[in-house]
């Protein structure tokens, strides 16, 4: 249930829209999957009220993008999760904005609480309680009752933002009700299965090759390894001379794929020792799913987390209005171009995984530290993405990693990030302070990866300074 205090300040901005529904309205958010579907659920709210708006996506929201929006002189102007840290110019603005985020809010912005919607100034968590898909949804909600299939893209929001953090992933608080709205209606599909079942249409051993999260070494896209682990567990991958798909078969030979995976992972794991790993991955592989039952069985867009890939997908290769078309219904050419451009940066980012764990040089694990040189390898448009499936594998999902890459300008970037089930006490950012020649970013908007640019000269030092760092941690905690 919304709390009463959120209750109110939706009513309050989804009253202040209404009265500039007849006139200009701007729509500005952060173009990644959150911000991108944020924007089109208010865009599909204002186009049902035949209002004129224009809507844009942007990286980051600057000065000069803030003093150029001032200038255009909308009537109402919306900024949507774009982490606003400072009001800056837009108090130039008065009282024809709103700001809609579900990220923490900065102390400057106390004295315009009236103009946020914030799940923080409400004492609701939005790191893992609703995104700003979600909070836009229950404004367009206030708009039009008629809204409630927006649901589904809110769900979407919260699974992009890793806000799946219940039992068997499920979502929680805020998102959990939303998902509830959007299963009343008939939308979605919301049952408890093998993650593999999100690729259902495909044959058996495809559907666990071309799973990618969690990305299981020797599992994640070797259809040959899958095809062995079916046929010697005794799964019938056959039927009338036919390969069956991953929805033909039963909850009984779900039981045996589980344990033959398992076993597989048991016998091929670089400690498989580690009893803890081994019980967990029924806890990793069986997940709570969100079928989007209007959605044809062997699209790309029926499952939840497959639709957040893809919009993904598509901001990554530069295409948001493929994801923007995508969000508002549209399918035909734009899904076909949608598909063959996800399944492209699927193969990409798999292909480069795979890489990493071949040419041996690249990966260095020492137990709790991880070191990986994707340099000539790993490219802008995936490599926070693949920074993100490793720090959730079942590899990786303890330890502390670093991944370096060359980047344009020949300085060296740095991703540093722990692993999803990381508990320790490293502190990256007094290390960060022995090396003040590096430029440390914060991208709180994927899992809180630290991203550091190092200049070429002093790529040596900087390594040395972040070893010794690891060593003084190591010889505490020993």
């Amino acid at each position: 249930m919304v709390k009463k205090e959120l209750e109110t300040a939706l009513k309050f901005n989804g009253e202040r829209i209404s009265s500039n529904i007849d006139k200009d309205i701007f729509l500005i958010s952060r173009r990644n999957c959150d911000g991108l579907i944020s924007g089109t659920i208010i865009s599909i709210a204002l186009l049902k009220l035949d209002t004129r708006f224009t809507f844009r996506t942007i990286d980051y929201l600057d000065p000069d993008t803030v003093a150029r929006i001032i200038s255009e002189d909308h009537d109402f102007n919306i900024f949507i999760d774009l982490n606003i840290e400072d009001i800056g110019k837009i108090k130039n603005l008065k009282d024809k904005f709103l700001i809609i985020d579900h990220n923490p809010i900065s102390p400057n912005l106390k004295d315009y609480e009236e103009y946020l919607l914030n799940p923080y100034i409400h004492g609701i968590n939005g790191k893992n309680e609703i995104s700003s898909g979600g909070l836009a949804y229950l404004i367009a909600e206030k708009l039009n009752k008629g809204n409630k299939k927006l649901s589904l893209l809110a769900i979407v929001s919260a699974l992009a933002e890793k806000q799946d953090i219940g039992v068997k992933k499920s979502l929680t608080g805020l998102n959990s009700e939303i998902a509830s709205v959007a299963s009343s209606t008939g939308n979605v599909n919301i049952k408890t299965d093998l993650v593999f079942n999100t690729l259902g249409y495909r044959p058996i051993h495809e559907a666990l090759a071309y799973n990618i999260s969690p990305f299981i070494e020797g599992v994640t896209w070797n259809k040959e390894n899958c095809y062995k682990i079916l046929k010697n567990s005794g799964i019938n991958t056959h039927k009338n001379g036919k390969l069956r798909t991953f929805a033909e078969i039963s909850e009984e030979e779900k039981n045996i794929i589980l344990d033959a995976i398992t076993k597989f992972i048991f016998l091929s794991s670089r400690n498989n020792s580690n009893k803890e790993l081994i019980e967990n991955i029924s806890n990793e592989l069986v997940n709570q799913l969100y079928e989007f039952v209007k959605e044809d069985n062997n699209s790309i867009l029926h499952d939840g987390r497959e639709f957040a890939f893809v919009i993904n997908a598509c901001i990554r290769n530069m295409k948001p209005e493929l994801a923007i078309g995508i969000c508002l219904g549209e399918r035909n050419n734009t899904l076909i171009e949608t598909e063959q451009l996800t399944s492209s940066y699927k193969a990409n980012i798999v292909n480069s995984l795979e890489k990493i764990f071949k040419e041996k040089w690249r990966l260095i694990d020492n137990g709790s530290f991880v070191f990986i040189n994707g340099e000539g390898l790993l490219t802008d448009d995936i490599v926070k993405e693949i920074v993100v499936i490793l720090s959730e594998s079942i590899t990786f999902r303890k330890k502390w990693f670093f991944l370096r890459t060359l980047s344009n300008d020949n300085n060296y970037k740095f991703y540093s990030i722990k692993g999803n089930n990381c508990d320790l006490k490293f502190d990256i950012d007094s290390i960060l302070k022995q090396s003040p020649d590096v430029i440390s970013q914060v991208d709180r908007s994927i899992s809180n990866i630290h991203t550091l640019k190092v200049s070429y000269s002093k790529i040596e030092e900087f390594t040395s300074i972040i070893r010794k760092g690891i060593s003084q941690y190591e010889r505490k905690s020993s």
